[in-house]
Protein backbone atom coordinates (compact mmCIF):
# COMPACT_ATOMS: atom_id res chain seq x y z
CA UNK A 1 0.00 0.00 0.00
CA UNK A 2 1.31 3.42 -0.96
CA UNK A 3 1.70 5.89 1.85
CA UNK A 4 2.71 8.88 -0.28
CA UNK A 5 -0.73 10.43 0.24
CA UNK A 6 0.50 11.53 3.67
CA UNK A 7 2.83 13.99 1.92
CA UNK A 8 0.66 15.40 -0.86
CA UNK A 9 -2.96 15.06 0.27
CA UNK A 10 -4.64 17.92 2.12
CA UNK A 11 -3.86 17.61 5.81
CA UNK A 12 -7.34 18.91 6.62
CA UNK A 13 -8.87 16.15 4.51
CA UNK A 14 -6.67 13.60 6.28
CA UNK A 15 -7.76 15.03 9.63
CA UNK A 16 -11.47 14.94 8.78
CA UNK A 17 -11.27 11.38 7.46
CA UNK A 18 -9.33 10.23 10.51
CA UNK A 19 -11.66 11.99 12.96
CA UNK A 20 -14.68 10.50 11.22
CA UNK A 21 -13.05 7.05 11.27
CA UNK A 22 -12.39 7.26 15.01
CA UNK A 23 -15.93 8.36 15.80
CA UNK A 24 -17.41 5.79 13.41
CA UNK A 25 -15.41 2.85 14.77
CA UNK A 26 -16.17 3.91 18.34
CA UNK A 27 -19.89 4.06 17.59
CA UNK A 28 -19.86 0.67 15.87
CA UNK A 29 -17.93 -0.83 18.80
CA UNK A 30 -20.51 0.67 21.20
CA UNK A 31 -23.30 -1.26 19.50
CA UNK A 32 -21.30 -4.48 19.59
CA UNK A 33 -20.56 -3.91 23.26
CA UNK A 34 -24.18 -3.25 24.12
CA UNK A 35 -25.23 -6.43 22.33
CA UNK A 36 -22.63 -8.43 24.25
CA UNK A 37 -23.26 -6.78 27.63
CA UNK A 38 -25.79 -9.34 28.85
CA UNK A 39 -23.44 -12.28 28.30
CA UNK A 40 -20.33 -10.57 29.67
CA UNK A 41 -19.35 -11.00 33.31
CA UNK A 42 -18.41 -8.01 35.45
CA UNK A 43 -14.91 -9.40 35.92
CA UNK A 44 -14.48 -9.50 32.15
CA UNK A 45 -15.64 -5.90 31.86
CA UNK A 46 -13.01 -4.94 34.43
CA UNK A 47 -10.30 -6.76 32.48
CA UNK A 48 -11.32 -5.01 29.26
CA UNK A 49 -11.02 -1.73 31.11
CA UNK A 50 -7.42 -2.59 32.00
CA UNK A 51 -6.70 -3.41 28.34
CA UNK A 52 -8.21 -0.07 27.30
CA UNK A 53 -5.97 1.76 29.74
CA UNK A 54 -2.94 -0.10 28.41
CA UNK A 55 -3.78 0.73 24.78
CA UNK A 56 -4.27 4.39 25.64
CA UNK A 57 -0.92 4.39 27.43
CA UNK A 58 0.82 2.86 24.42
CA UNK A 59 -0.91 5.41 22.18
CA UNK A 60 0.32 8.26 24.36
CA UNK A 61 3.89 7.00 24.13
CA UNK A 62 3.65 6.61 20.35
CA UNK A 63 2.22 10.09 19.90
CA UNK A 64 4.94 11.61 22.07
CA UNK A 65 7.68 9.66 20.29
CA UNK A 66 6.40 10.57 16.81
CA UNK A 67 5.89 14.23 17.71
CA UNK A 68 9.44 14.37 19.08
CA UNK A 69 10.75 12.98 15.76
CA UNK A 70 8.85 15.64 13.79
CA UNK A 71 9.96 18.49 16.08
CA UNK A 72 13.58 17.32 15.88
CA UNK A 73 13.50 17.49 12.09
CA UNK A 74 11.84 20.91 12.23
CA UNK A 75 14.55 22.25 14.53
CA UNK A 76 17.25 20.89 12.21
CA UNK A 77 15.74 22.74 9.25
CA UNK A 78 15.55 25.94 11.29
CA UNK A 79 19.19 25.69 12.38
CA UNK A 80 20.33 25.08 8.81
CA UNK A 81 18.73 28.33 7.67
CA UNK A 82 20.80 30.23 10.25
CA UNK A 83 23.97 28.36 9.31
CA UNK A 84 23.47 28.97 5.60
CA UNK A 85 22.82 32.68 6.04
CA UNK A 86 25.95 32.97 8.21
CA UNK A 87 28.04 31.09 5.64
CA UNK A 88 26.86 33.28 2.78
CA UNK A 89 27.45 36.41 4.84
CA UNK A 90 30.97 35.28 5.70
CA UNK A 91 31.73 34.54 2.05
CA UNK A 92 30.45 37.96 1.05
CA UNK A 93 32.66 39.72 3.61
CA UNK A 94 35.71 37.76 2.49
CA UNK A 95 34.92 38.59 -1.11
CA UNK A 96 35.31 42.28 -0.20
CA UNK A 97 39.01 41.57 0.35
CA UNK A 98 39.39 40.26 -3.18
CA UNK A 99 40.33 42.85 -5.84
CA UNK A 100 38.30 43.36 -9.00
CA UNK A 101 37.16 41.84 -11.21
CA UNK A 102 36.94 38.64 -9.14
CA UNK A 103 35.79 40.31 -5.90
CA UNK A 104 32.99 42.33 -7.48
CA UNK A 105 31.78 39.37 -9.56
CA UNK A 106 31.69 37.06 -6.54
CA UNK A 107 29.87 39.66 -4.43
CA UNK A 108 27.26 40.24 -7.14
CA UNK A 109 26.55 36.55 -7.55
CA UNK A 110 26.31 36.01 -3.80
CA UNK A 111 23.61 38.68 -3.65
CA UNK A 112 21.75 36.88 -6.43
CA UNK A 113 22.30 33.61 -4.59
CA UNK A 114 20.52 34.89 -1.47
CA UNK A 115 17.54 35.90 -3.61
CA UNK A 116 17.41 32.48 -5.24
CA UNK A 117 17.62 30.68 -1.89
CA UNK A 118 14.65 32.71 -0.65
CA UNK A 119 12.75 31.83 -3.82
CA UNK A 120 13.48 28.18 -3.06
CA UNK A 121 12.09 28.47 0.48
CA UNK A 122 8.95 30.24 -0.76
CA UNK A 123 8.21 27.90 -3.66
CA UNK A 124 4.96 25.99 -3.17
CA UNK A 125 5.51 23.31 -5.82
CA UNK A 126 8.18 20.71 -6.51
CA UNK A 127 8.80 22.30 -9.91
CA UNK A 128 9.35 25.71 -8.35
CA UNK A 129 11.77 24.32 -5.78
CA UNK A 130 13.71 22.37 -8.39
CA UNK A 131 13.93 25.42 -10.66
CA UNK A 132 15.33 27.46 -7.76
CA UNK A 133 17.82 24.71 -6.96
CA UNK A 134 19.00 24.63 -10.57
CA UNK A 135 19.55 28.39 -10.56
CA UNK A 136 21.40 28.14 -7.25
CA UNK A 137 23.64 25.42 -8.70
CA UNK A 138 24.56 27.62 -11.66
CA UNK A 139 25.41 30.51 -9.35
CA UNK A 140 27.53 28.20 -7.18
CA UNK A 141 29.50 27.13 -10.25
CA UNK A 142 30.05 30.74 -11.32
CA UNK A 143 31.11 31.91 -7.85
CA UNK A 144 33.45 28.97 -7.48
CA UNK A 145 35.01 29.60 -10.89
CA UNK A 146 35.75 33.24 -10.03
CA UNK A 147 37.19 32.24 -6.65
CA UNK A 148 39.41 29.61 -8.28
CA UNK A 149 40.57 32.16 -10.86
CA UNK A 150 41.64 34.47 -8.05
CA UNK A 151 43.35 31.65 -6.16
CA UNK A 152 45.33 30.63 -9.24
CA UNK A 153 46.83 34.11 -9.44
CA UNK A 154 48.43 33.60 -6.05
CA UNK A 155 48.27 30.00 -4.79
CA UNK A 156 49.70 31.12 -1.43
CA UNK A 157 47.05 33.76 -0.81
CA UNK A 158 45.46 33.44 2.62
CA UNK A 159 42.44 35.40 1.43
CA UNK A 160 41.85 32.99 -1.43
CA UNK A 161 42.06 30.01 0.93
CA UNK A 162 39.57 31.50 3.38
CA UNK A 163 37.19 32.46 0.58
CA UNK A 164 37.25 28.98 -0.95
CA UNK A 165 36.67 27.48 2.49
CA UNK A 166 33.57 29.59 3.16
CA UNK A 167 32.20 29.04 -0.36
CA UNK A 168 32.59 25.30 0.08
CA UNK A 169 30.56 25.62 3.28
CA UNK A 170 27.83 27.49 1.39
CA UNK A 171 27.58 24.72 -1.20
CA UNK A 172 27.52 22.01 1.48
CA UNK A 173 24.73 23.75 3.38
CA UNK A 174 22.57 23.99 0.26
CA UNK A 175 22.76 20.22 -0.05
CA UNK A 176 22.16 19.81 3.69
CA UNK A 177 19.00 21.92 3.55
CA UNK A 178 17.69 19.90 0.62
CA UNK A 179 18.34 16.65 2.48
CA UNK A 180 16.64 18.01 5.62
CA UNK A 181 13.57 19.06 3.62
CA UNK A 182 12.98 15.49 2.43
CA UNK A 183 13.93 13.85 5.73
CA UNK A 184 10.46 13.13 7.05
CA UNK A 185 9.06 10.98 9.81
CA UNK A 186 8.72 7.51 8.23
CA UNK A 187 5.18 7.16 6.94
CA UNK A 188 4.75 3.64 8.44
CA UNK A 189 5.29 5.19 11.89
CA UNK A 190 2.39 7.60 11.33
CA UNK A 191 0.24 4.77 9.99
CA UNK A 192 0.94 2.65 13.07
CA UNK A 193 -0.05 5.57 15.30
CA UNK A 194 -3.27 5.90 13.31
CA UNK A 195 -3.98 2.18 13.65
CA UNK A 196 -3.40 2.18 17.41
CA UNK A 197 -5.65 5.25 17.68
CA UNK A 198 -8.45 3.39 15.94
CA UNK A 199 -7.97 0.39 18.22
CA UNK A 200 -8.20 2.70 21.23
CA UNK A 201 -11.43 4.19 19.85
CA UNK A 202 -12.83 0.67 19.40
CA UNK A 203 -12.07 -0.29 22.99
CA UNK A 204 -13.52 2.94 24.35
CA UNK A 205 -16.74 2.46 22.41
CA UNK A 206 -16.96 -1.24 23.27
CA UNK A 207 -16.49 -0.57 26.98
CA UNK A 208 -19.21 2.08 26.90
CA UNK A 209 -21.42 -0.48 25.15
CA UNK A 210 -20.81 -3.02 27.88
CA UNK A 211 -21.93 -0.39 30.38
CA UNK A 212 -25.04 0.26 28.35
CA UNK A 213 -24.53 4.03 28.07
CA UNK A 214 -22.40 6.04 25.68
CA UNK A 215 -20.59 9.26 26.59
CA UNK A 216 -20.37 11.23 23.37
CA UNK A 217 -18.49 14.22 24.80
CA UNK A 218 -15.56 12.23 26.17
CA UNK A 219 -15.37 10.13 23.00
CA UNK A 220 -15.39 13.24 20.80
CA UNK A 221 -12.75 14.96 22.95
CA UNK A 222 -10.46 11.90 22.78
CA UNK A 223 -10.85 11.63 19.00
CA UNK A 224 -10.31 15.36 18.49
CA UNK A 225 -7.21 15.44 20.70
CA UNK A 226 -5.56 12.51 18.93
CA UNK A 227 -6.46 13.93 15.52
CA UNK A 228 -5.02 17.34 16.46
CA UNK A 229 -1.68 15.80 17.50
CA UNK A 230 -1.50 13.79 14.27
CA UNK A 231 -2.23 16.91 12.23
CA UNK A 232 0.59 18.76 13.99
CA UNK A 233 2.96 15.86 13.22
CA UNK A 234 1.96 15.84 9.54
CA UNK A 235 2.20 19.65 9.36
CA UNK A 236 5.71 19.67 10.83
CA UNK A 237 6.65 17.03 8.27
CA UNK A 238 5.72 19.36 5.39
CA UNK A 239 8.35 22.11 5.65
CA UNK A 240 7.12 24.04 2.60
CA UNK A 241 3.43 23.22 2.54
CA UNK A 242 2.10 23.18 6.09
CA UNK A 243 0.99 25.96 8.39
CA UNK A 244 4.06 25.62 10.62
CA UNK A 245 6.85 27.08 8.52
CA UNK A 246 10.57 27.41 9.18
CA UNK A 247 11.34 31.12 9.59
CA UNK A 248 13.48 32.56 6.80
CA UNK A 249 14.18 35.74 8.75
CA UNK A 250 17.98 35.16 8.90
CA UNK A 251 18.08 34.99 5.09
CA UNK A 252 15.78 38.00 4.77
CA UNK A 253 18.03 40.00 7.10
CA UNK A 254 21.05 38.97 5.03
CA UNK A 255 19.26 39.96 1.83
CA UNK A 256 18.58 43.41 3.26
CA UNK A 257 22.21 43.83 4.30
CA UNK A 258 23.53 42.85 0.87
CA UNK A 259 20.92 44.73 -1.15
CA UNK A 260 23.16 47.78 -1.49
CA UNK A 261 26.63 46.83 -2.75
CA UNK A 262 29.45 47.82 -0.43
CA UNK A 263 31.70 50.64 -1.67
Amino acid sequence: MSVEFLYWASQWLIGLVFLGSMLGTSEAAFHFGRAASRSTFEATKSQISYVQGGILGVLGLLLGFTLAMAVSRFETRKELVVEESNAIGTSYLRAQLVPSPEGSEISSRLRDYVNVRLEYSRASTDLGRQTARDRAARLEDEVWSWAVAFAQKDPRSVTAGLLLQSLNRVIDLEAARWAASVNRVPAPVILVVGLISLLAAVLVGYLYGLGGRRHLLSTAILAAAITAVLLVIIDLDRPQQGLIQVSQQPMIDLQNRLRTPAH
